[in-house]
Order: structure tokens, then sequence, then C-alpha cells
């Protein structure tokens, strides 16, 4: 068994401590200001939180452009999984150690294209869980409290049954996890190779401060 008992060995030490310096000098790198403590809270009885608004609203700032430029096509909206969060986001300075806190995993950005029926179904998963998985701004659910939508906009219009939407997602959801199947049935897909925890370096580099809140994304409404 490795214990500390166990003498360390000083010319061990010696090789690893710049590669240690190092590593924890860039993780330690400021990149933005956190202007509320964002609460990743497990009993939540939210539908949309300041963290999960934030990680959709973020991933749809970096991507949509990059997608556009490659297809000529803008992203409808962007939507995640509330279990990828891993961490809080205190307030106070943001470093690339928060962005690996809080997106540990590998999982990429893929954008799908999607028939309307998906869609519908993405909103039904939505309202059957009651999660405040990240949904980007563009996107607008609001239901009673038995779970019957009084409103449902993309981009300000009613949604179309007929239409087909432009989701960005990640990898690991379009491969069924968090039981999201819905994705799997896009009628197309692009791979961005650009993993998320990237998009939210990329995004902290972009702004001085972040200012997330809740919001009407997704709400309770007679």
């Amino acid at each position: 068994p490795i214990t500390e008992a166990i003498a360390s060995k000083n010319e061990i030490e010696q090789f690893i401590t710049p590669y240690r310096e190092y590593i924890n000098s860039q993780m330690n790198t400021v990149l933005a200001q956190n202007a509320h403590y964002l609460v990743k809270d497990r009993k939540t009885t939210l539908l949309n939180t300041g963290i999960s608004n934030f990680m959709a609203d973020a991933t749809y700032e970096i991507i949509n452009p990059l997608y556009k430029k490659r297809t000529g096509k803008e992203i409808d909206f962007v939507m995640l999984n509330w279990g990828g969060i891993r961490s809080d986001l205190p307030k106070g300075n943001i470093t690339i150690e928060s962005a690996y806190n809080l997106m540990p995993f590998e999982n990429e950005v893929i954008v799908l294209t999607m028939k309307g029926n998906k869609v519908k179904e993405l909103a039904d998963y939505l309202i059957h869980h009651r999660l405040p998985h990240p949904i980007s701004k563009q996107f607008t659910l609001q239901i009673t409290k038995e779970g019957n939508i009084t409103i449902f906009n993309i981009n300000g219009k009613p949604f179309d049954p007929n239409a087909t939407y432009i989701v960005a997602t990640s990898d690991y959801l379009f491969n069924g996890g968090d039981e999201m199947y819905f994705f799997k049935d896009a009628i197309e897909a692009t791979k961005l190779n650009y993993k998320l925890r990237n998009v939210l370096i990329d995004y902290f580099k972009k702004i001085d401060i972040l200012d997330a809140k809740e919001d009407h994304r997704f709400e309770y409404k007679p």
C-alpha cells in the first residue's frame, strides 16, 4: 500500500517540481471576474439557474460564430446537461482551474440539425425531469405546475413542429447520455473538434465580468 509512511525520494521530487510549478502557474491564471457565487445546487427546485444559464449562453456565444463561418448557418439554441456541471463557480477570480473544475470531462461540442418533432421531445424531456439543464436564452419554455406548455418560443418565434432546428450540444448527450435519445435522430451532425472546457476558457478570456443570473427562459407560468 502507498501511504505517507513511505519516504519520498529527493531525486524524484527534484525532477517533478518544475513540472508541478509550471502546471500550477498555468491553472492559476486569472481569466475574468465572477460577480456572483454560482451554485451547483443538488437539491434545486429551479428550472433555470445562473450557472446553467451561463454554461449554455457561453457555448452559444463561442460556437455560433464558428459554425456560421463554416456553414453559413446560425445555431438556434444550445442544450447541455445539468449533471455535466461538476462544481460551483465562486465569486471573484475565474481561473483556468475554474474551467477544469466545471468541466473535467473531455466532452466536445456537436451541432445537430433536428426535426421539429424531436425538438418537441426535447421540450417534453425538460418538462418531465424539471431540472435546470443548461438551455441558451434563445429558447423559451413556460409551463404550468401540471406540465402543460403555455409558451414555447425559439428565437422569439413560436415553436413550429414542421420546421427544422439547429441545436448545439455535447457528444456525450448525442450518444444518448442522460437518456436524451432525441439527439440520436438528428438529420445531420457536425463535429467541431472543440472541447466544452475550451469553450469555457475562451469565453472567460473574452469577457471581463461574468454576471450570470436566473431568468425566464424555462419557468412555471399559469
